[in-house]
């Protein structure tokens, strides 16, 4: 187990809700009321009669899920087989108007039928509302349309506060160095002035009224890295930006060393390079904090909202855009045209992703090149070339949707059958910088199936060469074996070399295209899924021998 810990480098747990989120460590918020604030009155909670009574006359209300996991199962039946699961502010339609199979031991209350199948718990689970409104305000919900499910920001300095709820001027004062208004500020000037009652406060929030503190400058807005930059700029900062000492003690920090007391306002200390996801931006009167999609609170100031790596794949149509083809994987490589004696002549160069047609390979002397489209060549050292499979895996049945991920050229390609549909490079695990097995991140040959997708699921974990490093809600999660996983990666942009902890990254765009291609399918309003005996999980092949750099 420590050494799955250390591959994929997150938190492994054996959940009793989702039992394989082996790269994961999110954590249930159960059915608290959002903001801080007082419970919302629910459909059913006097009991099933009540609930009965509520939901008999009509047409089908609306669900609002109001546990952080909502398993949706085939059958009106907790035994009944867990098809996915809904997230917690999940809003659904119900297709029956009354719930189904009531009485049942562990949902007294009854099942609803939700639209696209199956059936989630009424009351224990669910809410059942009519009208526009939810009974609660529901968190961001993932969008499923842009290239990220969600907004991300990057913690950009060690020691920031995070916050289980909205803090007290006091507890602002301890944990951030708040100066209180109307105290004595450290330096004897003039004292704060307390904002007045016609200042802003947040509707539904809860949490004194705090004025802004004198902050220092904060670094240049984008933590992260911008589109576009070349591979060397865009390192992996949660690794880069990791620090060397725990925030109030000697010797490297870890994810225990950094949570706050249990009876405490501070849920934990965040180091920078730690990855958030974001909810929205909460202002009390002239102070303004961050909610996270964890239910925790941030200073604004201390995140900056990341970009996301622009590179994608090609859809391989058969005739245009074929195999074989080659990325570009070095900053301005050389491309040449071959002279009437044979001679390679330099034509101009490519840039770091440049893709291109290939027609094969050229042996020139004591190189190796790729004949490109126009006529031109480059060396073979520059690119990742990949042609088409010729022997297909056993027990493949006809046009079955399956993967190869070549460790050693660092692609990834999509196959429907024989005919491949989509060509990328992707990260796979690097191999061990010192001579220590536990450290060894190599992504495992094999021949695996998806065993559960989910729209996001939070990694984190503690590495002995980059210290801590916590990323909320990593989106388009593909697991095929334990703690491995096909992923998005937005924080970094060397895709076509190693990188990860052991899972394989996809650009944004790669990954949002190979979650809505494989098995199982994921609809749109749920965020997770399991594959079945009556629909496995797409079949992934992971082949060759990892290279060093």
């Amino acid at each position: 187990m420590a050494r799955l810990r250390a591959r994929c480098g997150v938190l492994f747990g054996v959940l009793v809700a989702l039992p394989l989120l082996a790269c994961s460590g999110g954590a249930g918020t159960g059915s608290r009321p959002r903001d801080g604030g007082a419970a919302t009155p629910r459909v059913g909670d006097a009991g099933p009669a009540a609930a009965a009574e509520d939901v008999d006359a009509g047409p089908p209300p609306r669900l609002y899920a109001k546990r952080f996991v909502v398993n949706v199962r085939r059958a009106p039946d907790n035994d009944s087989f867990r098809e996915g699961y809904l997230r917690g502010g999940a809003i659904v339609q119900a297709t029956n108007s009354v719930p189904l199979e009531r009485g049942k031991p562990g949902c007294l209350a009854g099942f609803w039928q939700i639209e696209g199948g199956g059936y989630v718990c009424n009351v224990r689970d669910v809410m059942a509302f009519t009208g526009r409104r939810p009974p609660e305000r529901p968190p961001a919900p993932a969008d499923r349309e842009a290239v990220l499910p969600y907004e991300f920001g990057i913690n950009r300095r060690n020691n920031t506060a995070m916050y289980r709820r909205l803090p007290t001027d006091e507890e602002a004062a301890e944990f951030e160095g708040y100066r209180i208004p109307g105290a004595e500020p450290p330096d004897g000037g003039a004292p704060v002035e307390a904002v007045g009652p016609g200042d802003n406060v947040a509707a539904g929030e809860t949490g004194a009224a705090v004025a802004i503190p004198d902050p220092s400058p904060p670094p240049p807005e984008g933590g992260g890295a911008p589109a576009g930059t070349n591979a060397r700029a865009l390192e992996d900062l949660a690794a880069v930006n990791a620090p060397t000492e725990a925030p109030d003690a000697g010797g490297p920090p870890t994810l225990a060393s950094l949570r706050g007391e249990e009876d405490s306002a501070l849920l934990r200390r965040l180091v920078k390079g730690f990855y958030l996801s974001l909810d929205r931006d909460v202002r009390v009167r002239q102070r303004r904090y961050w909610r996270t999609l964890s239910n925790g609170y941030v200073p604004y100031d201390r995140l900056a909202t990341i970009h996301w790596p622009s590179f994608r794949g090609q859809v391989l149509d058969g005739t245009t855009t074929t195999l074989p083809a080659a990325y570009v994987v070095v900053d301005g490589a050389a491309t040449y045209r071959k002279t009437d004696d044979g001679r390679m002549h330099r034509a101009g160069r490519a840039d770091f992703h440049d893709f291109f047609r290939a027609t094969g390979v050229e042996q020139v002397h004591d190189k190796e090149y790729i004949a490109i489209e126009g006529g031109r060549y480059i060396e073979r050292r520059d690119v990742r070339y990949v042609t088409a499979v010729t022997e297909l895996p056993a027990g493949l049945a006809p046009d079955e949707k399956w993967i190869d991920v070549d460790l050693a050229q660092q692609t990834l390609v999509a196959y429907e059958g024989a005919r491949p549909v989509y060509f990328t490079l992707v990260s796979t695990g690097r191999i061990a910088i010192v001579n220590d097995p536990e450290l060894d991140r190599r992504t495992p040959p094999g021949d695996y199936r998806i065993t559960s997708k989910h729209v996001a699921t939070t990694m984190d974990g503690d590495s002995a060469v980059d210290g801590p490093y916590s990323i909320e809600d990593v989106p388009y999660v593909m697991y095929f074996q334990l703690a491995y996983a096909l992923h998005s990666a937005f924080w970094h942009n060397r895709f076509g070399r190693t990188k990860s902890h052991g899972c394989v990254n996809l650009a944004p765009l790669d990954a949002k295209w190979v979650f809505g291609w494989t098995l199982p399918f994921v609809p749109l309003t749920w965020h997770g899924a399991y594959p079945s005996a009556e629909t496995p999980g797409t079949r992934v092949i992971i082949h060759g021998n990892t290279p060093e750099g």
